[in-house]
């Protein structure tokens, strides 16, 4: 009994030991870790000067590393993808929606007829260049056939943008499309179609592209082929002419990169002016300082889609009025609270439920719809990332037409089975052994 415990005392000491030993390795590891840490930073911070000794300096070094990663690297990619398969299938919506109604709006018989049009364009007062007057004219330039054929090609265009075809071209002829028909008839716009027009010029200079697309597709199935192929990624070849090929062509990636971030961040920066003016303005009217201005909002005949659900909003004095300070607040305060993750979203989720609430109850769709896609810009990759993943489990559950017909005409029970393949030996069988010829190795 004496021994076992000396045992057990003897082996408590070398576990003390070894647990003090590793203990010890463990820090040491981190030291050293943070060593390596603080001489990676090192030559970092010497190359960054302290404020407050250079601020010139300190300036300068920071307004070239942020160039650096503007030329670098793409911010908002799956933000600006959603820009662009939201306005274009609010755009492709809108046009079959008013397509039994297409004559009437913009065709060469509307009440706003090209002569009318093509007089508005050319007043001397409108800013506009020789090359806009044409084009806002553009749809009234010819008869009936010439309405029709732009009209299915305007729809062709939305399709394909919304499918992120060939982007680069599309965006362009997306943004024409839409100014093409905002100018038509200038006395259709609801402020959607004015969001929608600038940021359609805004993502002809991003890469809306390169996520969620079929350009994308294709780029990764061209890859895959390469690689399948064995076929190594394509470098310049390295001689002083062709070198300076690869830097031109180098100096036209970062030229493109910068592009796409500057339109994501004027894209932002439209959202924010947009909040902050009609909070601006609205602080000023006295209905919106007493809290009445929604009240009176919900009387307007030209927006009660509703009649009985405005009545009954309307009645609760107490909750519109919260809600109509609470609505100047928070677009004041948005273009501030986008530097601060812990605001900016809860911002952004009111602004949706008051989009949303102006869509159903004042029957602006077009405008809210707008302005909901806009808001996407702000929202993380990770979120969408995370979208993408749920919505491709989905589409994998949902039961194919293929394997649906197949079943419906074999059903399990008539279709052929492969046989079980014969061993060659019964010690290399795993079914019991029931008496199987022996085949022999010359067999």
């Amino acid at each position: 009994m004496t021994s076992e415990i000396d045992d057990t005392a003897e082996t408590a000491d070398s576990a003390d030991t070894v647990e003090s030993v590793d203990g010890v390795a463990a820090v040491g590891a981190v030291e050293a870790e943070a060593a390596q840490t603080a001489a990676a930073l090192a030559p970092a911070a010497e190359q960054c000067p302290p404020f407050r000794r250079q601020p010139l300096m300190w300036a300068a070094h920071k307004a070239g590393t942020t160039l650096t990663y503007l030329t670098t690297h793409a911010i908002a990619l799956y933000g600006t993808a959603v820009l662009r398969i939201g306005y274009g299938s609010l755009y492709l919506i809108f046009l079959l929606h008013e397509y039994p109604n297409r004559q009437s709006l913009w065709g060469p018989n509307a009440p706003w007829t090209s002569a009318l049009n093509q007089q508005f364009a050319n007043d001397p007062g409108l800013d506009w260049l020789a090359v806009d007057r044409w084009w806002y004219t553009f749809l009234g330039h010819g008869g009936n056939a010439w309405f029709e054929f732009w009209y299915h090609v305007a729809m062709l265009v939305c399709l394909l943008f919304v499918l992120g075809w060939r982007t680069r071209v599309t965006s362009i002829c997306f943004a024409l499309t839409l100014m093409a028909f905002t100018g038509r008839n200038v006395f259709l716009t609801d402020g959607g179609d004015n969001i929608m027009s600038l940021m359609a010029v805004y993502l002809a200079f991003s890469r809306c592209g390169a996520r969620w697309s079929l350009d994308a597709r294709r780029k990764r199935r061209q890859a895959a082929k390469r690689e399948a192929a064995g076929i190594a990624e394509f470098a310049w070849p390295n001689t002083p002419g062709w070198q300076a090929v690869a830097e031109l062509d180098r100096t036209r990636e970062e030229i493109v990169t910068f592009l796409h971030n500057a339109a994501v961040l004027v894209i932002a920066a439209q959202i924010c002016v947009v909040y902050a003016a009609a909070g601006l303005y609205k602080s000023q009217g006295s209905d919106w300082q007493n809290g009445t201005a929604l009240y009176y909002t919900l009387h307007l005949d030209w927006f009660r889609p509703w009649p009985g659900l405005s009545d009954f909003m309307a009645g609760q004095s107490v909750t519109i009025a919260v809600v109509a300070y609470l609505t100047v607040f928070v677009q004041i305060a948005f273009p501030f609270a986008v530097f601060s993750k812990w605001l900016k979203y809860p911002c952004l989720v009111m602004l949706v439920g008051m989009h949303f609430s102006i869509a159903v109850v004042m029957g602006l769709p077009l405008f809210s719809a707008a302005m909901m896609v806009g808001d996407a810009v702000f929202l993380p990759t990770g979120l969408w990332l995370w979208i993408g993943r749920r919505v491709r489990e989905r589409v994998a559950r949902l039961p194919r037409p293929g394997r649906y017909l197949i079943s419906k005409r074999y059903p399990a029970s008539k279709r052929l089975r492969p046989a079980p393949a014969t061993p060659r030996s019964p010690e290399g069988s795993v079914l019991p052994h029931q008496g199987q010829p022996h085949k022999s190795e010359s067999r």
